[in-house]
């Protein structure tokens, strides 16, 4: 069996059905699921990955994401964000000497930071925006 490949807009599209009968998905994998299984038909099966999904969402104006994460390596440095892609931010500290400290990373565009204690994303929840 071939697997199509579908749109942005028909994955947005999808994701507004979704978001009308549930409030929150409490998985990256159930929602990659509620999403194939609304998009496939008879004729034509689709397939997306997670992360293409993931971004998808994080993209619209109506999905908010929350992001549940564990410790990780300290000494790992990080310049993409894991979640998106996205350049990292960095947040600063003046110290009492008047040198400057990296105290955090931040994301932009998802929400995501981390500190010195690496955090690395292990589920994500999505939510529907309140207007």
């Amino acid at each position: 069996m071939t697997y199509h490949i579908p749109s942005d807009k028909q994955i947005q599209t999808a994701l507004r059905e979704i978001f009308k009968n549930f409030r929150t998905v409490q998985s990256q994998n159930r929602l990659r699921k509620l999403v194939t299984d609304k998009l496939n038909t008879k004729k034509k099966r689709f397939g997306v990955s997670g992360k293409r999904l993931r971004n998808i969402a994080i993209k619209s104006d109506f999905v908010k994401l929350e992001i549940h994460s564990r410790e990780g390596d300290p000494k790992k440095i990080l310049s993409k964000c894991p979640v998106c892609g996205s350049v990292l931010g960095r947040v600063k500290n003046l110290t009492i000497w008047g040198g400057e400290v990296t105290i955090e990373f931040r994301c932009s565009n998802c929400g995501y930071w981390t500190g010195k204690k690496k955090r690395i994303p292990t589920r994500y929840v999505f939510y529907l925006k309140k207007k």
